[in-house]
């Protein structure tokens, strides 16, 4: 179902995992983008030219280094990023509901050592 909104939005899922990581992490290099993203360089920069020409994310300059660009989300980025959050909620809401009660005990026991992992994944970055 993902997809199909990706589809509709022409948006691919590795440029909504990049509109992701500018909403959660603000303005990036094109090459801290590529490190983060685990893509090539030439590859992003590509990526991010598909973003720019539907309005998704804009260069600016650096405010430390002029002469280098950071890449930012738009506010239409931000608004697609957040129809894909709420989307992806959404079906994963449809989804616990064909789980038994015990077993939605059961992940929900189990939320604090997931959330424990993910800040301590993303603090090794």
């Amino acid at each position: 179902m993902l997809r199909r909104h990706f589809a509709q939005a022409e948006i691919t899922a590795s440029q909504a995992r990049t509109l992701s990581t500018l909403a959660k992490r603000g303005p990036q290099r094109l090459t801290d983008l590529a490190l983060v993203e685990q893509v090539a360089q030439p590859s992003m920069s590509a990526l991010i030219a598909r973003l720019e020409i539907h309005g998704l994310v804009e260069r600016r300059p650096d405010p430390g280094e002029p002469k280098t660009r950071l890449i930012s989300i738009t506010e239409e980025g931000l608004e697609l990023w957040r129809s894909i959050v709420a989307l992806r909620s959404k079906l994963l809401a449809a989804g616990l509901m064909f789980l038994s009660v015990s077993e939605r005990a059961v992940l929900r026991a189990a939320l604090p050592a997931l959330e424990h992992l993910v800040e301590e994944l993303q603090g090794s970055e």
